[in-house]
């Protein structure tokens, strides 16, 4: 286990650990607890600023706890208005290709996380992998279902992205993503499950996120057909 022995506090949705860090919690005996955790440390895997995350306890149930972002600004619409405002400004595209790669169709401006910098402009975090069909159950026919259109961010975010929308998806991302093989996805994926007694799917979550890896260079230029 990670985090254990936090204890929660009056928000609740929030618990503070014994070190007196701040996460956020969800997943309660759930598969949002796999997907969330699995998601971040794929995201992480692939070179993706994401916050720490871990499976927790707590009264005897494993859920996702998510460090909070340091010093977090949750507003970070008034920042990408300019390109130079973003120290990681590649991310905002990076992310399009592992929510592709994941199967993920949420993301939008309230899952993004700025963290200010000295000189001001801020680092993006990305957060919310819950969704990523392709470590929820049935994976297979999840992940499939899951449009080329439906891989782009949503709303404010999808519409600014449109507007400075490389002619071509970005080549590092997928070249980092088909660099990870089966058995390196799996070392990363069953620890989650193996602590889950309730995540039958692991195997066919490995499986289609190999297939989807091989893929990404191809499915991402469907996302950017399609959008």
């Amino acid at each position: 286990m990670g985090p254990g022995g936090i204890i929660f506090s009056n928000a609740p949705m929030t618990a503070t650990g014994p070190d007196g860090t701040t996460y956020y919690v969800k997943g309660w005996d759930c598969e949002v607890a796999f997907s969330e955790v699995a998601g971040c440390l794929l995201a992480a895997e692939v070179g993706l600023r994401v916050p720490v995350a871990d499976l927790c306890t707590f009264n005897g149930q494993v859920c996702a706890g998510v460090v909070e972002v340091e010093r977090p600004i949750r507003m970070v619409a008034p920042w990408l208005q300019g390109a130079n405002r973003i120290v990681n400004q590649g991310d905002l595209y990076a992310v399009i290709a592992v929510d592709a790669w994941l199967a993920n169709d949420d993301r939008n401006m309230g899952n993004l996380v700025g963290t200010p910098t000295e000189d001001g402009r801020i680092l993006l975090s990305m957060i919310d992998f819950e969704r990523s069909k392709t470590l929820r159950p049935n994976p297979t026919i999840e992940s499939a279902g899951v449009p080329p259109r439906g891989l782009w961010p949503t709303s404010e975010l999808g519409n600014l992205l449109r507007q400075t929308k490389p002619q071509t998806p970005p080549t590092d991302i997928i070249r980092k993503i088909q660099g990870l093989t089966r058995d390196r996805i799996d070392a990363i994926v069953r620890p989650v499950a193996d602590e889950l007694p309730f995540v039958d799917w692991c195997d066919n979550s490995v499986d289609v996120l190999a297939n989807r890896a091989e893929r990404i260079r191809v499915l991402l230029e469907g996302v950017w057909r399609a959008n």
